[in-house]
């Protein structure tokens, strides 16, 4: 790897279908690094994926994104240099279980929610959005990471529909799994899934299909449902805008301006005791 010269390997930071992700400290300065690697000759299907991740991650730029530095290729080897998240996963600050703080819950959904608007804006659509590819910064600002299963949906004012199955189950909408579907909804739903899992530290069901008593028991709206686990560790009004949002269908889901209009989303949250307490805005 001879064009990291001065940067030092100092750990693998994970690993993905594709490759894996190694930190590099620049022995000059002491900035840090992602290093996402590709090998092209093990994993030879991968090539047109690698191109098209980073000819979209490339064109990304928000405050909620992790930044791109850029790419490169040597031999048959393909790296991806990225903005270093020293927070880690969003997944690893939720406690099993228990979720966390509707406080904190709420400031990473908000975080969530400006990233998601910022990719629909460009056209473009994630399509694996879940606690573990959420990243946190040393400030612990929410990034969103891995494009490796991200499209474009609208290009110059003309939008498609998608018809590729992909994503991680528990967080998919259940129209990705019937397919063609449109984008947007189908985002927003994953968001919904993640809002969950901060909210309650476990999800709501394996899969969104009729053969998921969990989840049919929240698509028939079962009289039964909100006497058990996840549903009773999450507050009304929280689950009044999961109820908008983990609607079954796509055209009737919430739209993002819908999500950033409702009272949980604006609420003001202060910790005091341990407990969250709301204080009118």
């Amino acid at each position: 790897m001879e064009f990291v010269v001065g940067w030092n390997v100092v750990q693998t930071l994970g690993e993905g279908a594709f490759g894996e992700v190694k930190l590099l400290i620049n022995t000059d300065s002491g900035e840090a690094v992602a290093m996402k690697m590709v090998d092209l000759v093990k994993h030879a299907d991968a090539a047109d994926a690698v191109r098209k991740e980073i000819c979209i991650h490339s064109m990304l730029k928000h405050a909620n994104i992790i930044k791109f530095y850029g790419s490169r290729r040597e031999n048959e080897m393909q790296y991806m240099f990225l903005e270093y998240a020293a927070g880690g996963e969003l997944f690893d600050r939720i406690e099993p279980d228990v979720g966390m703080s509707q406080h904190e819950a709420q400031k990473f959904f908000r975080e969530l929610i400006s990233g998601v608007e910022y990719l629909h804006s460009r056209g473009v659509t994630h399509r694996d959005l879940k606690p573990e590819n959420l990243l946190l910064d040393e400030n612990d600002r929410l990034k969103v990471t891995d494009f490796g299963m991200a499209t474009l949906f609208r290009h110059q004012g003309k939008e498609r529909e998608l018809d590729r199955r992909c994503g991680t189950k528990p967080y998919m909408a259940p129209e990705v799994l019937l397919r063609p579907y449109n984008a947007e909804p189908a985002d927003i739903w994953s968001c919904g899934v993640v809002l969950v899992a901060l909210l309650a530290g476990e999800l709501p069901w394996d899969e969104p299909t009729f053969s998921c008593p969990e989840y049919t028991s929240w698509k028939d709206k079962d009289c039964n449902l909100f006497t058990s686990s996840p549903w009773t560790k999450i507050d009304n009004l929280a689950l009044s805008l999961l109820r908008k949002v983990l609607t079954s269908v796509p055209r009737q889901r919430a739209t993002i301006s819908q999500i950033k209009n409702h009272q949980w989303f604006n609420k003001n949250f202060f910790r005091n005791a341990g407990k969250d307490i709301y204080v009118r805005a």
